[in-house]
Formats: structure tokens, sequence, C-alpha cells
């Protein structure tokens, strides 16, 4: 049957969305939507207002730090163009691989650089965030020998990450791995260029203003997190509030689903609840976080996106900054760490 069809279709092609949407759908149940919509009904205007300024701090916070990756692997594109780039790729997060539109915009500006060296750069960026978050709850571990092992073994992960890629022989044996399977093969430039790019942003001078600028946007989280408990009545110390979240941020990471979505609200009411938070007032808290720092940032990112996107299409889009292949020094040499791998 034609409905039978598309519908098998849907199912293999979106099964992490659907059920990151059943896995959100049942925590609301399960907390009681009448107890949810009451929690809703008493929200504190003040810290509601104050998230706004802070998320927007957030992702300036990213957009500067990417500013700083892409500017080391040759990318001289200007701090106003990466923040539109930066803002207007939060109208994909919802989507799988969402955050790597933002390789298509700069790529569709600038052809002089590779898609796998501006995903190095994503990639880094995104990396460093996750870790800052996770040793967020580094100092209430000890009181939570439950979940320590599983919160080590993720910044172990993380950490693990940067030494493959930046040690050569560990990066060639996982791309050969990788190629086992004829998914990846299709992507083999890409691959081979993200080590070179990597290594280039791992430099010293660059590497400290993204860890600086990541830090910032993790502390501003937190703030965030703190405020959306503060404006549902909450009352959870700020310690334990960055625990919370930092545990949150990294199971929902391990979790495979789309932005982590159910998993994230779905431990963090779990947490909460250790420290004497309902659970209606704990899932409304992580849905009111998760409300400013993707749904209020995707609304704000369409204009972003359209203008950019206008621009594009009408040719007057232009990197600021931007230089000549000749004056790229940086370019040249990726080009030349590329021939090393087989």
């Amino acid at each position: 049957m034609p409905i039978l069809r598309v519908t098998l279709h849907l199912l293999r092609r979106f099964w992490a969305e659907l059920l990151a949407c059943a896995g959100l759908a049942a925590l609301i149940i399960g907390v009681n939507p009448s107890r949810l919509g009451g929690v809703f009904s008493q929200i504190q205007w003040l810290p509601a207002v104050l998230m706004v300024p802070v998320v927007v701090g957030v992702y300036a916070s990213h957009g500067t730090a990417w500013w700083i990756a892409l500017r080391a692997i040759g990318e001289h594109i200007g701090l106003r163009e990466t923040l539109l780039i930066e803002f207007a790729g939060q109208a994909m997060v919802f989507l799988p691989l969402g955050d790597l539109t933002r390789v298509v915009m700069v790529r569709a500006a600038d052809h002089e650089e590779g898609v796998g060296a501006i995903t190095a750069t994503v990639a880094l960026q995104e990396l460093i965030f996750m870790i800052l978050m996770s040793l967020g709850a580094l100092p209430q571990l000890v009181q939570r020998p439950n979940i320590a092992l599983l919160v080590l073994a993720v910044i172990l992960g993380f950490l693990g990450v940067f030494v493959v890629l930046l040690w050569e022989a560990a990066y060639v044996r996982a791309i050969r791995l990788l190629e086992v399977f004829q998914f990846f093969r299709r992507f083999d430039s890409q691959l081979r260029d993200i080590r070179p790019a990597f290594i280039r942003v791992c430099r010293p001078r660059p590497l400290c203003g993204i860890v600086g600028c990541q830090a910032l946007a993790a502390a501003l989280s937190f703030l965030l997190f703190s405020l959306a408990l503060d404006a549902i009545g909450a009352k959870v110390g700020y310690t334990a509030a960055v625990f919370a979240l930092g545990v949150s941020f990294t199971v929902s990471a391990i979790s495979f689903l789309p932005l982590g979505l159910g998993a994230f609200e779905g431990v963090l009411t779990l947490i909460l609840l250790t420290y004497g938070v309902p659970a209606a007032t704990g899932a409304g808290a992580g849905l009111l976080f998760r409300g400013y720092n993707d749904v209020l940032m995707a609304m704000l990112a369409v204009p972003c996106l359209l203008y950019v996107r206008r621009r594009q299409k009408s040719g007057t889009w232009h990197l600021s900054g931007s230089t000549t292949p000749a004056s790229k020094p940086e370019s040249r040499s990726l080009e030349v760490d590329r021939r090393r791998y087989p």
C-alpha cells in the first residue's frame, strides 16, 4: 500500500527525530501537563526578560570563537559576517547535522578553502564548548559517584577526539576505518582536509582565543539556566544549577538524538528531583531553557538567514577582509599538508 510505504520511509528517515519527540512527549505526560501549565502560569517576567540578552551573548561568543578559528586557517572573514552566519545557522539546528549549514554558507561566499577545513573549525568550536560544559559538573562529582564515571568517561572521550586529530598515525588509521563503509568514501577529500586545518587552529594563540570565547559562552549558558530556574521559582543554588546543566549537556551529547531532545530534559528533571525540585518545575526549567536557547534563537535566525541568502543570490554578499589565494599562506600550507596522506 502506498500509505504504508510512505510511512515506513518516513520512519526510516526520521526515526531519531521521532524518538526525540516521543521522549519529550513522554516527559510532559509523566510530569502532568496541567501541573506543567501551572508552573508556566506563575513565571517571573524579570528573569525571563533578562534571559534574552544572555542567550544572544551565548551565540555572539560562539560566533567570535568561530571567527578566530576561521582566521587561523586563512579565512579572513569579517566578524560581522561570521556572526551573521553563526546566527543564521541556528535556523537549521533542528535538522540532522544542521550546524554544518554554516560551512555551506561560508563555502558559498569564498571558494578558496575546502569544506573539510571549514568543517574542522566548526568541530573544534563545538568540541571545546562541550568539554567546558561537561567540566561544570566536576565540582560536585565527588558527592555523586553514581554518575561520576559516566561524566569522566565522556570528558575523556572528547579529549580522545583531540588526540586522534593531532596524532597523525591515529588520524590516518581512523580515516581508513571509516572508509571501510561505502557511505564515508564519498567524503574522502573532506576527511583528509580536517587534520591540517585542525592543527593550524590548535596553535597557542588562536586556541587561547577560542577557549576564552567558548568559556564565556559556557558561563553565559550556566547563567541562562540559573535565570530559567529563577523565572519559574525553583530554589536551587548556583552550584547545583551548574552541575545539573553540565551533566544534562553531557548525557544529551552522547544520546545521538537531534539536539539531545528529550534526553536533555529528562536527565535535567531527574537531577533537579534530587535537589527537592518538583518534577513539573524541573521539566519546566528544562523546557524554558530549551525555548530560549533553541526556539527563540531559531526565530531570531530566520531574518539573518534570509538576509544572507538574499545577498548571496544577488551576488552582493562578500566576506570583508578576504584575500586572494596568493596572499593566503595558510591555504598553501594546508595544501602541502594534504599531500602527506596516502
